[in-house]
C-alpha cells in the first residue's frame, strides 16, 4: 500500500452537489475522478468535464501532467453538459460526391441509428453501408450525439465501405 505521503486530495467542486473530495495518486488518470464522481453523483461521464483553473482536463491525462503532486490539495471544477432536447444545427460533407453538403439538424440526444436514418433521406444510402465520422470518431451503433460532443455548426463527414477481395 502506497505511503498516505504519495496521495493527493482532490476537491471537486459540483454544481447541486458541493464540493466533493477524493484521495488520488498524481499518475491517476482524470477518468479516475471522472469515474469517482460517476458514483458518487450518478451523473454519466460524458456530461462531465473538469477543469483546473480556466484548462480543461483530458480524461487520458494524468493528474501530474498537469501539475498535480503528491501532499497536495488540488481544487478542481466540474461542469455538466447534459444533452439537450434542443436541435443542433450540423453539416454533412459527402466525401463520395465530391463534398457535396447537406444540411441536418440533431439533437444530442438522437440515437446513431435516429441520425443514420436521416442521412439516409439526405444521401439515399442505406445505415448498413454508411461510415459515418463526428468529431474524429465513427457513429457506433447503441450512442447518442451526447457521446459525441456534437455541438451547434458540428461537421459529420460520410464515406463508403472500401471492400477488399
Amino acid at each position: 500500500m502506497p505511503s498516505p505521503k504519495a496521495f493527493t486530495k482532490v476537491c471537486v467542486q459540483v454544481p447541486q452537489w458541493g464540493s466533493l473530495t477524493f484521495m488520488a495518486k498524481p499518475e491517476d488518470r482524470v477518468k479516475q475522478i471522472h469515474l469517482c464522481v460517476r458514483e458518487k453523483t450518478k451523473i454519466p461521464m460524458e456530461d462531465q468535464t473538469l477543469f483546473k483553473e480556466a484548462k480543461k482536463l483530458k480524461p487520458q491525462r494524468s493528474l501530474s501532467a498537469y501539475g498535480i503532486e503528491p501532499q497536495t490539495t488540488v481544487h478542481l471544477t466540474l461542469k455538466v453538459v447534459r444533452p439537450s432536447p434542443e436541435p443542433v444545427d450540423v453539416t454533412l460533407v459527402d466525401s463520395r460526391h465530391e463534398g457535396q453538403t447537406y444540411p441536418l439538424q440533431v439533437r444530442r440526444t438522437d440515437s446513431v441509428a435516429a441520425v443514420q436514418k436521416m442521412i439516409q433521406e439526405k444521401t439515399e444510402v442505406p445505415p448498413q453501408f454508411q461510415v459515418v465520422i463526428c468529431n474524429g470518431k465513427r457513429l457506433e451503433a447503441g450512442k447518442t450525439m451526447a457521446e459525441y460532443g456534437t455541438l451547434q455548426k458540428a461537421v459529420f463527414f460520410i464515406t463508403s465501405f472500401c471492400q477488399s477481395g
